[in-house]
């Protein structure tokens, strides 16, 4: 397609020159032909030549060594006719010849005026390029495929490095992320990604406290579910016992068996052992309330005045065994809670001490305040616990005696209702020996302000 291109455009290049050429001759003498036909053939490389009215070349503008081949003919009158030429230097030379007619102003008639020009050289470059055409065919598609793959890994690296990321996301490792440095459409794939990742570390989070938090609860759920359990068989086994006594006292009384034949005596003892059936009862349904029950109805109290009480209530009890009471209770002292339920927790502190301490001790009981708690402390002189025992005192049906004696220990109930209680009111409690005894102390959130319902 090259050199017939190239052929075109010479041919419209001559043409435009011969018309120019042509007016030139139109304005001009006859006798200034052969001059202006010589400028005309050194600037273009063209051969020009002139025929008069009758076909005949002119005198100095002949054509010479100008042959016809295949079809070559001189102009007709109708104009322009393009041929093939052979000029006769010894080879063959393809031509293309252009003409039209020219009318001087001192001449009369039509001239004809020839244009030949040589295509040669187009011919030599179709050569050339025919020779050179594989090399340049190899060049340019190795240059396309090294800018294909150069472009192709361009292109790629980004979706090759969101894969990557995304294998880790499959493995559920959520700390990579994409590059997002992108305004196409693989930058806004890279962002998703990366949204989607974000939020797929939140719900994991958040899925992993939920199932901390379950799993919490599930061992509260059974270290509660075990505890109830140990309680109630501690509860069975403690009912068992006065149960048994009682219906051997029973049964001996009615057989009329040896001793049991004073009915008044056992029947005075089997009232004792229902007393404290009775007693444990009581100290059951208590637990069970508290277990049952919300938060403790909220009043403000004064502690020091409900300890008072307390120690009036018990005051024949520390008679009994000739045991001093000294009492330092601070009157501005207050607490918020279950007036019943914190009187309960006091009254099983005193009881402990006067229960525990040797006849003729002392008793030192203290109402303060202090780190915005208020506190109260009950210490029995002369008493001593083991340091392997203190971590067990407040389990429920626990007694540090090893005979479980009920003469010297209760249902072992009282400071698991008195820990429970602490706890219901967002207190605590602890029991520690001291170098005159052993000491308890019951912790409240209270204050020493005087509440305005006092």
């Amino acid at each position: 397609m090259m050199p017939r291109s190239y052929i075109a455009d010479l041919e419209r290049a001559l043409a435009l020159r011969m018309q120019v050429l042509a007016e030139a001759l139109s304005v001009s003498p006859f006798a200034d032909c052969p001059r202006l036909l010589a400028d005309f053939a050194e600037e273009n490389r063209a051969r020009a030549g002139l025929l008069d009215p009758v076909g005949n070349w002119v005198e100095g503008c002949e054509l010479t060594g100008l042959k016809e081949v295949e079809g070559f003919h001189p102009l007709d009158a109708e104009g322009d006719e393009i041929g093939i030429a052979i000029l006769d230097e010894g080879h063959a030379s393809a031509t293309q010849t252009i003409g039209c007619g020219v009318v001087f102003p001192d001449r009369p008639g039509e001239y004809q005026l020839i244009i030949v020009s040589s295509v040669q050289e187009v011919n030599q470059a179709a050569a050339a390029l025919g020779r050179v055409w594989p090399w340049l065919a190899t060049a340019v598609l190795l240059v396309s495929v090294l800018a294909a793959l150069f472009y192709a890994h361009f292109i790629t690296r980004p979706i090759v490095e969101i894969s990557a990321v995304s294998q880790k996301l499959s493995s559920l490792d959520l700390h990579w992320r994409c590059p997002e440095g992108r305004a196409d459409e693989i930058g806004t794939l890279a962002r998703s990604l990366n949204t989607l990742t974000d939020r797929l570390s939140a719900a994991m989070s958040e899925l992993q406290a939920a199932n901390g938090a379950l799993r919490a609860d599930i061992c509260r759920a059974r270290e509660l579910e075990q505890a109830r359990l140990d309680f109630f068989s501690a509860a069975s086994h403690e009912l068992k016992t006065p149960i048994t006594i009682l219906k051997g006292h029973l049964g001996g009384m009615l057989d009329g068996m040896g001793r049991y034949a004073d009915h008044d005596y056992w029947l005075a003892r089997s009232l004792a052992v229902v007393g404290r059936m009775e007693r444990l009862v009581r100290e059951l349904l208590t637990v069970s309330r508290l277990e049952r029950e919300g938060a403790p109805a909220a009043e403000t109290l004064s502690l020091a005045a409900l300890t008072e009480e307390c120690v009036r209530e018990y005051a024949e009890l520390f008679e009994h065994k000739c045991q001093r009471v000294h009492t330092a209770l601070s009157e501005n002292v207050w607490a918020a809670g279950d007036a019943p339920l914190l009187k309960k927790a006091v009254c099983s502190l005193l009881s402990n001490a006067a229960r525990y301490s040797p006849e003729g001790a002392a008793v030192y009981i203290a109402v303060y305040a202090e780190g915005g708690e208020a506190l109260l402390t009950v210490e029995n002189e002369g008493a001593h616990l083991a340091p392997e025992t203190i971590p067990r005192l407040f389990d429920a049906f626990y007694r540090p005696d090893p005979s479980r004696n009920r003469q010297t220990g209760g249902s072992g109930l009282g400071l698991y209702l008195v820990k429970t209680i602490a706890g219901r009111h967002g207190g605590r409690c602890s029991i520690q020996n001291t170098g005159r005894g052993v000491e308890a102390c019951l912790m409240l959130p209270g204050s020493i302000k005087t509440p305005y319902n006092a």
